[in-house]
């Protein structure tokens, strides 16, 4: 970056104090009291891809921290206006305190237990590698959020902190090597948040991989690893979580030559009946918005998706300083009355050409009508 610019850019890109900034998720929040519960009793078993059940029905829902009388509604996490984002960042590279002058922090992946976490990308281009994962938390139920620190890096590229637990353990799959990454480890906690151990490499593929979502579908557990220089998908299964080698598709990859639709961009919902996947757009430029896909047949032979008549899901909007230029993750929350998303977004296209990348963090809430959840 040109030395002449860092006034104005550290200017734009002030340290934001995070006081409530969006009147939506400050009503969800409050309205989860004002019903007489916890938010937790909400939100407890929410770090998934799906409702929550007893696991005899067609399809094995995950059970994270324990059973959950809140169904999903039939209404889908699309964020299709300005108002339902937050009017600044919930975080900042300007927050981060021990990754050096950060440049950046993006992928957002909530984990919504007993306490509100908060992963994330931390990346600094002075730095080799230049990114690993940080942790933030939010003291009173999700209004305001505070850095806390990184808690994995190693010696190389680091991003994309998919959060999950399962069986009473809590996992992270992030994305390792960034642009040369060829494989997918998982990682078990030994102290959640901080501590994190290997434990097995999933797949080792012949092909970049590019992102990744991780889900439970027809008692199997299925990966799907995006290559976005190919505009690739491909997916892989395996009856254990923490098994090596994950068996690849027959069909492998199950989407090509498909550059608006083939990188991951955030945690799938599962219904009864299909799969809500969330992929980058990367036709015009990389991570330009969020495309939603309708994954209607999975088995070891056959994989059909089509985009949701609906989609986009996330679009950069110009009233939002933050994610006017760009928008390329999503991770829905569903917490009783409506999607708790946690969304990235980069500043204009015009600035980010001055500026570079300059992502950061914030939320969106989408309200949902009574009476629209699904049976549980």
């Amino acid at each position: 970056m040109d030395e002449r610019l860092l006034p104005l850019h550290r200017r734009l890109f002030r340290r934001i104090r995070r006081t409530p900034t969006s009147a939506t998720v400050a009503h969800v929040l409050a309205h989860g009291r004002a019903r007489g519960g916890d938010w937790r009793d909400d939100w407890r078993g929410y770090a998934q891809w799906g409702r929550p059940g007893d696991g005899t029905g067609g399809r094995d829902d995950v059970r994270a921290n324990g059973p959950t009388t809140v169904p999903l509604p039939d209404r889908e996490p699309f964020v299709t206006s300005a108002s339902q984002l937050t009017a600044r960042p919930i975080l900042t590279a300007r927050d981060v305190t021990d990754w050096g002058r950060a440049d950046f922090v993006a992928d957002p992946f909530l984990f919504l237990g007993d306490d509100l976490h908060l992963f994330v990308e931390v990346c600094n281009y002075d730095r080799t590698p230049e990114a690993a994962i940080g942790h933030a938390t939010s003291p009173d139920g999700g209004r305001t959020w505070e850095y806390d620190r990184v808690v994995l890096a190693g010696d190389r590229h680091l991003s994309y902190p998919y959060a999950f637990s399962w069986d009473g353990e809590h996992y992270l799959l992030p994305e390792v090597g960034g642009r040369t990454g060829t494989a997918v480890w998982l990682f078990r906690a030994d102290a959640f948040p901080y501590r994190w151990r290997r434990v097995a490499c999933l797949v080792s593929p012949p092909h970049n991989t590019d992102d990744h979502v991780l889900f439970r579908w027809g008692g199997r557990w299925w990966l799907l690893v995006g290559d976005q220089t190919r505009g690739s998908l491909y997916a892989y299964y395996s009856d254990r979580l923490d098994a090596s080698e994950w068996t690849a598709h027959e069909a492998n990859p199950v989407v090509s030559g498909r550059p608006e639709g083939s990188r991951p961009a955030g945690r799938p919902v599962v219904f009864e009946d299909r799969i809500l996947l969330f992929l980058q757009d990367c036709t015009s430029h990389y991570g330009h918005q969020v495309r939603a896909y309708e994954i209607t047949h999975l088995s070891p032979t056959a994989y059909r998706d089509r985009e949701h008549l609906a989609s986009p899901a996330l679009a950069p909007r110009r009233e939002r300083a933050w994610a006017a230029g760009r928008t390329h993750h999503i991770d829905p929350w569903y917490v009783g009355d409506g999607w708790l998303c946690a969304v990235d977004g980069d500043v204009s296209d015009r600035l980010r050409r001055v500026t570079d990348d300059r992502w950061s963090v914030g939320l969106a809430f989408l309200p949902t009508p009574r009476g629209s959840e699904g049976s549980p």
